[in-house]
């Protein structure tokens, strides 16, 4: 028996939800497969999202109509603003949710959502269709076969198999399939996709053991407290809704101490603890049974999220790494070991931690485990994440080389997105490095040679002053209304938002403040100290380490809400580098708009040399400005790229 559906999304983990979230929301029937419905955007790792960088991408997914920024802030255990005394670009939010209620929250919102069936199967067979006039939006384009034999047909597949493509799961000596400690792996499927000539990498990645609050010693940890000033990874418009409250309810498990129970919303702490000699002894003297070094293991992990034996081995000379003992969710006594990956035999996990004063008499709850899994060689998909051998066929999160909820997530969403688009006959969406985080993670796997599994970090954008977390809704949501992700109110609420901050901008630009005795004393009592020479309000708040409710106090300036505050204060502080960055935004914006068609004969150019040929055959990037960032492309090529598609089309010159 067979179903059609517009979209077909495989693979419920945060790729796939927001997948199948924008798919639907763009008015395609889309169906969600998954192993196991209520396992929906399992946090199997550390059940925390953000982060500097990933909660850039976080809050740009919110701005576009997503749900992983709406689902934490109703799940957050903790949150805290990162980096508070650094930059702006670097500033970025970090929430700890309940690991169970995450799940719980996601699969109630999913099923809300018009036009998105969820169905639990495992998926064993993807069979491309030839439509009889391949220009029929109605014309299926594959068969999904699941492991009962049932059968649902696509015009578009999103494929978001996370861990479970063939995955393998290595303690010690021991090793099992496994997608995720006791969950099956997709071993039908990743045989299927390598039919299909998908070219299969291995790669890995790992978790730490998880143990008993009851065991710890908390009074010798250092206790690690959530933001005591509200904060969301959501965008809530005071005109239009209010930030949701958190899901769930009641004290939390009491063994916890100095749990925040008042303020804003009831939080609980992170405890801090330190490894000491007689640890790292202990792993040096194992390392002849880790899997990581005795060729047990055959994919490439993290570089940016080692296994702790990977650390002491390559930080030999460090006496003490830094873990934190973070809870699991609101009532469990369940504590995650963040910093402690490993693979390690079980027994030497167990020995290992109780050489820490806080875990003498720790009990393991769950053992930590690599898992290795397949993933898709790199230069497989395009800008739109569609793929190269099979129109119609999307793939998102880690079959893409990517770790990470947030990178699988913005993923989802984009793949979610041109699938639609794709049904709808409507041009892909594809972000630029200057207009999102996204853009750039998406660009560095449509541009790079992925070797290890990829990781966001502030420092892989060179726009970054631009793509703050405290704009992404001025940056994004406008497409996303255009493109019917968000509702007009949500639009007009963005647009007053922009509206507040551009007019409080030029009130303080046009305000005049004179040196007088008066002023300077109004200011010195603000705590701003006095001036020498007539300036703007815009140009005292310029100064380092002013801030908006000082100058408005002193001179008596209109009152705003903390977030236009902080827009403004960025304007004033940062104006002089983001006009830079612009400027060189509009240089590059030349290239990166010159397209670059999919059938362009690269082997018809002349002058061009021949390890730049095999790359952009295989890449085959959509822009010019893509092309000259792939590894093994000079300017002289890219030169000579740029004279023969003038050449092939005169009018459209840069």
């Amino acid at each position: 028996m067979q179903h059609l559906y517009d979209v077909i999304v495989i693979g419920a983990g945060h790729a796939g939800c927001e997948a199948a979230n924008a798919a639907a929301r763009l008015g395609c029937r889309t169906l969600l497969l998954t192993i196991d419905l209520d396992k929906l955007a399992h946090m199997s790792c550390n059940p925390s999202i953000g982060g500097p960088a990933k909660g850039h991408l976080v809050r740009e997914l919110d701005a576009m109509g997503g749900l992983i920024a709406r689902v934490t802030d109703q799940t957050a255990i903790q949150i805290r603003l990162l980096n508070e005394s650094k930059g702006p670009a670097v500033q970025s939010l970090r929430a700890q949710c309940d690991k169970r209620l995450y799940a719980q929250v996601m699969k109630e919102t999913l099923e809300r959502m018009p036009g998105l069936d969820l169905r639990q199967a495992m998926v064993e067979q993807i069979i491309p269709l030839l439509p009889t006039d391949p220009t029929d939006p109605r014309a299926a384009r594959f068969t999904v076969v699941t492991h009962t034999g049932w059968q649902y047909q696509a015009r578009a597949l999103v494929l978001t198999t996370g861990t479970f493509l063939r995955g393998r799961a290595v303690t010690g000596q021991a090793a099992w399939g496994a997608g995720r400690a006791g969950e099956a792996p997709a071993m039908a499927l990743g045989n299927d996709l390598a039919s299909l000539g998908f070219p299969l990498v291995r790669l890995k990645t790992g978790t730490p053991p998880r143990i008993d609050a009851r065991t710890i010693d908390f009074s010798q940890t250092e206790i690690q407290h959530g933001s005591r000033v509200p904060s969301y990874f959501g965008y809530y418009y005071a005109d239009l809704e209010a930030p949701p409250a958190p899901a769930y309810h009641g004290e939390p498990a009491a063994i916890y101490p100095a749990a925040l129970r008042e303020g804003w919303r009831p939080q609980l702490p992170c405890y801090q603890v330190y490894t000491g000699a007689d640890f790292h002894r202990l792993i040096r003297a194992n390392l002849d049974r880790a899997p990581l070094f005795s060729g047990v293991i055959e994919g490439v992990g993290p570089r940016y999220c080692p296994s702790i034996e990977d650390k002491i081995v390559r930080f030999a000379d460090k006496e003490r790494h830094g873990f934190f003992l973070e809870p699991e969710g609101w009532k469990t006594h369940e504590v995650y070991v963040q910093g402690c990956n490993t693979s390690l035999p079980e027994d030497v996990q167990w020995a290992m931690l109780r050489t820490i004063p806080a875990l003498r008499k720790v009990e393991l709850m769950r053992i930590g485990y690599a898992i290795e899994y397949d993933a898709v060689r790199t230069g497989e998909v395009g800008a739109d994440l569609q793929t190269r051998r099979l129109a119609g066929l999307f793939l998102a999160g880690q079959i893409n080389g990517t770790t990470g909820y947030e990178e699988a997530a913005a993923q989802g969403m984009m793949a979610g997105i041109n699938a639609a688009r794709f049904v709808q006959q409507t041009p892909a969406i594809i972000l630029r490095r200057d207009q999102a985080y996204i853009g750039v993670l998406i660009d560095d796997l449509v541009t790079k040679e992925i070797h290890e599994p990829y990781r966001m970090f502030t420092s892989r954008a060179e726009h970054r002053l631009l793509l703050r977390h405290d704009n992404a809704d001025l940056r994004l949501s406008p497409l996303a209304h255009e493109l019917g992700l968000i509702d007009a109110a949500r639009a007009a609420a963005v647009e007053r938002r922009h509206a507040a901050a551009e007019a409080l901008y030029t009130t303080l630009s046009e305000r005049r403040i004179f040196p007088s005795a008066d002023t300077n004393a109004r200011l010195t009592a603000a705590g701003i100290g006095s001036l020498n020479n007539p300036a703007s309000a815009a140009d005292v708040l310029a100064r380092p380490h002013i801030r908006y409710p000082q100058l408005r106090a002193a001179l008596d300036l209109p009152e705003a809400s903390p977030e236009i505050e902080d827009l403004v204060e960025v304007t004033c502080k940062y104006g002089g580098y983001i006009e830079r960055q612009q400027r060189e935004v509009e240089r590059m914006r030349k290239m990166e708009n010159r397209r670059i068609p999919d059938t362009f004969d690269y082997r018809g150019i002349n002058g061009l040399r021949n390890e730049a040929r095999q790359v952009l055959l295989r890449f085959r990037p959509a822009t010019l400005g893509q092309a000259s960032r792939l590894a093994g492309i000079n300017p002289s090529d890219v030169a000579i790229l740029l004279f023969a598609l003038e050449r092939r089309n005169p009018e459209s010159r840069l």
